[in-house]
């Protein structure tokens, strides 16, 4: 993730912390584990995490894995903001 200023970063960890379903987030070295409740979010927790890894530069393929037969329609949506970042098509 990339972090504009202390007050910036702050606002992220806060942001993340915000999401339904988000329980622990640990730093091991570089990397930024974070802890879920389940591998089944909601759809406005997984639209907070697509907007939150929009924003910071996150590798937004990482979160194809939460697709599902509910969410389908609009993640997978070719218009929507986040398809190429995700689906890499």
């Amino acid at each position: 993730m990339r972090y504009g200023s202390p007050g910036d970063e702050s606002a992220y960890f806060a942001w993340l912390q915000s999401i339904p379903g988000v329980m622990r987030i640990e730093g091991r070295g570089r990397e930024l584990m974070i802890h879920l409740r389940s591998k089944r979010l909601s759809a406005r927790a997984l639209r907070e995490l697509l907007a939150l890894y929009s924003r910071y530069g996150g590798n937004l393929r990482e979160l194809a894995q939460f697709e599902s037969p509910s969410n389908a329609s609009w993640f997978r949506a070719p218009d929507a903001y986040w398809y190429k970042g995700v689906w890499g098509k």
